[in-house]
């Protein structure tokens, strides 16, 4: 009974309104409130828990569309901060390029051939992934069809660019690698609203995601269902539960499926804002591949200027033995310190792990931030 009491504590106040230090204003969506931009494109279709992943990837294909138009990126050219970020639980990984595509009659898309990590994801309206590219040789290049995917014929596709450092040159070099992405398609017709409630979705939205503690990511991201994988699709069988999907769609739209990328999430022992300290060792990725760790206010948004470490150049350090420490609060001095704020929570992010099965035992023993 103490245990479970322990567990619907931190979920209750993992969720709750937190009032914060800085104030981010009216441009972002409030909690549990439509925009004007979902508000105009919704409906009165009713959402529940049996079409709310298809009402959430609505949600996103019009608003990306709104955005980019049909066929065509749009490259996030610096990254992220607390100033540029549009939805919960953003990071500053990588540069992003998004984009929608109409897949009638094919769309290919291609990456250049780099020695630095670049992947572009497709994925259907369903919210599964239908392909994987790296900018390597032998997996950059995939043609899409409506075959392909769960139902429709459009996608949504993000591209990750990642930057040597956070320095005008790099972020520069980052840009024109951005500029070598190559998508084209044979029809364009552009992506139709569903005529979901916004309200609804909202709604039922905040309430999945009370599950967090209790999603397993290998269950929850992976291809449509019923379909022949081709190699060119780079992805792996897998058995997607519909317990987990709805979790992970709720916490956020276009998480990798575990080969591809693993995301844990962090707890801290004390989530008021009094110094908290996590130490790891480094995780087992492939070449290329790399990790992060970003912190969100208690309403998942990014309410600090120094909320986020990655293993790119000069950012996250490493200990003498190889290992790494993560200071919360810490203050100046402490090594890799991120400031948060009360109510704050975190992701790992491991990006190109060697196999699914290494990365999930490694992810199990990750302590989680403690006093």
């Amino acid at each position: 009974m103490k245990k479970l009491t322990i567990l619907a504590t931190i979920t209750a106040s993992l969720f709750a309104t937190t009032t914060l230090a800085h104030d981010l204003g009216d441009h972002l969506p409030k909690k549990g409130q439509p925009t004007a931009l979902q508000i105009e494109n919704g409906g009165k279709t009713n959402v529940t828990k049996d079409n709310f992943i298809a009402a959430e990837s609505d949600k996103y294909f019009f608003e990306q569309q709104a955005k980019s138009g049909i066929n065509q990126f749009t490259h996030d050219r610096q990254l992220l901060t607390m100033e540029t970020q549009t939805v919960v639980r953003q990071n500053r990984d990588t540069l992003y390029s998004k984009s929608i595509w109409d897949t009638k009659g094919g769309v290919t898309f291609e990456l250049p051939i780099l020695d630095s990590y670049q992947a572009l994801q497709v994925i259907d309206e369903q919210h599964r992934t239908v392909a994987v590219l790296y900018a390597a040789k032998g997996q950059n290049k995939v043609t899409i069809t409506p075959d392909m995917l769960s139902s429709g014929q459009h996608v949504w596709v993000i591209a990750r660019t990642q930057v040597a450092s956070n320095a005008p040159a790099d972020i520069q070099e980052g840009n024109r690698k951005q500029d070598m992405i190559k998508g084209i398609a044979s029809s364009a017709e552009r992506y139709a609203p569903k005529g979901f409630d916004q309200f609804d979705r909202e709604k039922v939205r905040l309430a999945l995601e009370a599950n967090v503690l209790q999603l397993d990511f290998t269950k929850a991201m992976g291809a449509p269902e019923g379909k022949t994988l081709k190699p060119e699709q780079h992805l792996e069988p897998r058995k997607v539960e519909q317990f987990h999907a709805l979790g992970l769609t709720s916490m956020g739209f276009g998480g990798l499926p575990s080969e591809h990328a693993y995301y844990k999430v962090l707890l801290a022992q004390d989530r008021s804002g009094e110094c908290q300290t996590m130490n790891f060792d480094a995780p087992p990725l492939g070449e290329n591949g790399f990790f992060s760790i970003t912190t969100y206010g208690a309403d998942a948004y990014v309410h600090t200027e120094e909320f986020a470490l990655s293993s790119r150049k000069d950012e996250l350090k490493a200990n003498k033995d190889g290992t790494y420490t993560v200071n919360f609060n810490c203050g100046e001095q402490a090594i890799n310190n991120i400031d948060v704020e009360k109510g704050w929570t975190g992701i790992l992010r491991m990006y190109k792990p060697n196999s699914d099965k290494q990365i999930v035992n490694y992810a199990k023993g990750v302590e989680q931030p403690h006093g």
